[in-house]
């Protein structure tokens, strides 16, 4: 029996590598995984697709998308979820039990609150900015009291796209609530750093072709992140980071893996374990955004500022060939692992 990877999106199939698509290079991606000996496929229509029969699936061929009817549910070995939404169990057919999921619901929920990402996972691992629910005006008073900073960023709990984002004073802060008390409960206070900072001068290029954007961007005077990939399944976990600086859209540049210090890429192995372990996921695949820089009263550091384990961008082939073709290695290897583990 064919196990089938398939790959489920909710209304239609986007162009593989058009603007907007997170997963560029989805063709090298399936094309690994047919290497690996497994079959994908792609579903659309979301939950629809999912009947008591089966899934209605489809292949590429020549560049088109042939439908191939309706393969047997126990043929699924893993669902790549392209939805960005859960999967509705409601609209699931009544017993159906689902094979593992990228990612699944319990895991999106997890990280789409950035109060429990940072209390179950980033905190107690030692990677997080101090960070606090705005529950009440007790909490915030609370939380400003223990954190002194120069600065605070107010923003929303569940927010995405770095939208309604305030950076105030301790009296400013004071004020968004009193002006807006509907924000308590739905959004968080954090301490303020400054991430227009240099890298670390320890920190190397990947390789002689990127050295030249890694110099320019990484001494820059924008905001910077470091993106460190995690690709976890019930074999093993497995990272690799890329950075960006946020200038006119993303800038990607690319780091030597070898010249971060283990706290960001053990930190990062052990935050996707952990979010997995609480979500009760056989399989992650996200990342944690770290910053480096200071809260202007301490020593310029790395901060994790959040994780995204939604339906985290890929790296695509036009930013660095090399780089996007090992992505796909360990996503493939992360999904064969996955679906291995469930035939056994």
């Amino acid at each position: 029996m064919e196990t089938h990877v398939v790959a489920a999106y909710r209304t239609e199939i986007p162009n593989d590598g058009t603007e907007g698509n997170n997963l560029p290079g989805r063709e090298q991606l399936f094309e690994k995984l047919r290497q690996r000996g497994l079959r994908p496929v792609i579903s659309i229509m979301a939950e629809s697709a999912f009947t008591s029969d089966g899934v209605q699936v489809y292949e590429t061929v020549d560049g088109e998308h042939v439908d191939k009817g309706v393969i047997p549910h126990n043929n699924v070995g893993v669902i790549l979820n392209r939805l960005d939404q859960s999967f509705k169990p409601e609209k699931l057919p009544e017993g159906y039990k689902s094979p593992a999921r990228l990612n699944e619901n319990a895991t999106r929920s997890l990280v789409f609150r950035k109060n429990r990402t940072h209390d179950e996972v980033l905190h107690p691992l030692g990677l997080a900015m101090p960070t606090a629910l705005a529950g009440t005006e007790d909490d915030v008073a609370a939380f400003l009291q223990t954190e002194s900073a120069l600065r605070y960023v107010v923003k929303p709990n569940s927010g995405t796209n770095s939208n309604n984002i305030h950076m105030l004073d301790h009296a400013g802060v004071v004020k968004h609530f009193e002006a807006k008390p509907d924000d308590y409960g739905a959004y968080i206070v954090q301490t303020a750093h400054d991430f227009t900072r240099s890298f670390p001068s320890t920190v190397r290029a990947y390789d002689r072709s990127s050295q030249e954007s890694f110099t320019s961007w990484s001494t820059s005077g924008v905001t910077k992140e470091l993106r460190v990939y995690g690709f976890h399944s019930p074999e093993q976990t497995a990272v690799f980071p890329i950075a960006r600086a946020m200038k006119d859209g993303d800038q990607w540049f690319f780091v030597d893996p070898y010249s971060l210090p283990e706290r960001v890429i053990e930190g990062t192995r052990l935050a996707i374990a952990k979010a997995a372990a609480i979500s009760g996921a056989a399989a992650l695949y996200g990342t944690v955004d770290f910053g480096y820089g200071s809260d202007g009263q301490n020593a310029s550091d790395w901060h994790a500022i959040e994780m995204n384990a939604r339906m985290p961008y890929l790296l695509g082939y036009d930013k660095h060939p090399g780089i996007a073709d090992l992505l796909r290695d360990r996503l493939a290897d992360q999904i064969m692992e996955t679906a291995d583990a469930r035939a056994c």
